[in-house]
């Protein structure tokens, strides 16, 4: 499940027939079971996305440090000597650590959509309501 994937379908789950109001209002606990679950499953994901930047970021603070077993980085010994201070910017830049944080980051932004669009599905009954009111009233009822 991706991103894109997501909004298609909210695109599409979205739209709501004028004519067939009741249809859309039964649709909406259907709606919101879906985006739901999508929300947990994301949710689930990021909470290890985040452990697993908070053990490579460790694992990469010892690499730069130089405190990490060598015989586990033995094709890939760092060849300088950092001061204390400049370990962490070394991390920051690692490729592994900046690949979980790009990850990390799609994570958040997923789950930021699920939020907007659950808030949404939680507005279309208040909307159908007040399009029905509106047909009542230019009806004349």
């Amino acid at each position: 499940m991706d991103l894109k994937t997501i909004t298609e379908w909210w695109k599409e789950d979205s739209q709501i027939d004028e004519v067939l109001l009741d249809e859309a209002s039964l649709r909406i606990p259907r709606l919101h079971q879906k985006y739901l679950t999508l929300h947990t499953e994301f949710t689930i994901a990021q909470k290890r996305k985040t452990q697993q930047l908070k053990k490579l970021r460790h694992s990469a603070w010892l690499y730069y440090s130089g405190r990490a077993d060598p015989d586990v980085y033995v094709e890939k010994p760092f060849p300088h000597r950092l001061l204390k201070t400049d370990v962490h910017e070394w991390v920051g830049v690692d490729e592994e650590v900046l690949a979980v944080e790009m990850e990390l980051e799609y994570y958040n932004t997923t789950i930021s959509t699920l939020d907007s669009i659950l808030k949404q599905i939680s507005q279309m009954s208040f909307n159908i309501r007040n399009s029905i009111e509106w047909r009542k009233f230019t009806s004349g009822g």
